[in-house]
């Protein structure tokens, strides 16, 4: 008996589809930076918007563009969650009134520097609303050598890092943006709580010129300390293939995310 053909039209085997379902879940936990002028910004839209979890807009785009951009992006890609990474830094008062404003433009997340002090934090928590603050610990630039410094009353990035997570977890913020190097430290301080962001993410195989984020790690390194979120742009944007560089990093993080 001739064994029986295949329908063309059968659905793909489970494990197929559990492949499909495990690389949409890894490309959720990336977050593609925006930094450019609006017209380059909005053909990466076009290309990645609805391929990754979230796309970031900073302060080049937002300062030359300004908040309309948001709502472009929303059309190109409305299943697509918005960061607004400013990074607010000032009085109480005056980031307060910045946070009500990106309230009314709905973004998903809003930035703060976790420096801005206790009373800015919990000024900018009283009025975040469905926003998810993240408060900015120690910058990815930031060389060890710098810190006597910037902050002389500690030995390594990784001691300010905690101090400043824990004033802006204190002050109701529970979203942090800290280097890959401190990911691991936070969550066995601070355990599963809170939402952890993080750029200086660059895969063994990307190539960056004259790199200004000296605190970095791949995608699974950061996966397996416990980030949430994966900041990655120049490793996409300077790859010849942007769109494979993405997939390529949402199987790595698939691989970490998924591991037997």
């Amino acid at each position: 008996m001739s064994k029986p053909t295949k329908d063309p039209k059968s659905p793909p085997a489970k494990s197929s589809k559990n492949s499909a379902g495990q690389l949409k879940a890894s490309l959720a936990k990336v977050a593609f930076p925006l930094d450019s002028e609006k017209t380059a910004a909005l053909k990466w839209v076009k290309l990645l918007g609805n391929q990754v979890g979230c796309l970031k807009v900073g302060l080049e785009l937002f300062v030359s563009a300004g908040p309309s951009v948001l709502a472009k992006i929303r059309d190109l890609a409305p299943e697509t969650k918005i960061f607004l990474d400013l990074k607010l830094n000032d009085i109480p008062a005056t980031m307060a009134q910045a946070t009500l404003a990106a309230v009314k433009h709905q973004v998903d997340y809003l930035t703060v520097h976790a420096q801005a002090g206790t009373e800015a934090l919990k000024a900018v928590a009283a009025v975040a609303g469905p926003i998810k603050l993240l408060a900015v610990t120690v910058l990815t630039s930031l060389k060890p050598e710098e810190l006597p410094e910037l902050a002389p009353a500690y030995q390594e990035p990784f001691q300010w890092t905690l101090t400043l997570a824990q004033r802006a977890l204190d002050a109701g913020i529970s979203g942090l943006v800290t280097s890959p190097a401190e990911v691991a430290v936070l969550r066995a301080k601070f355990g599963a709580s809170p939402f952890l962001v993080v750029p200086g993410i660059r895969p063994t195989w990307s190539e960056v010129p004259s790199d200004d984020q000296k605190r970095i790690g791949t995608p699974a390194m950061a996966i397996a300390a416990g980030a949430d979120l994966l900041v990655v742009g120049r490793p996409i944007r300077m790859a010849k293939d942007p769109l494979q560089a993405l997939m390529d990093i949402g199987q790595e993080i698939r691989e970490r995310l998924f591991a037997a």
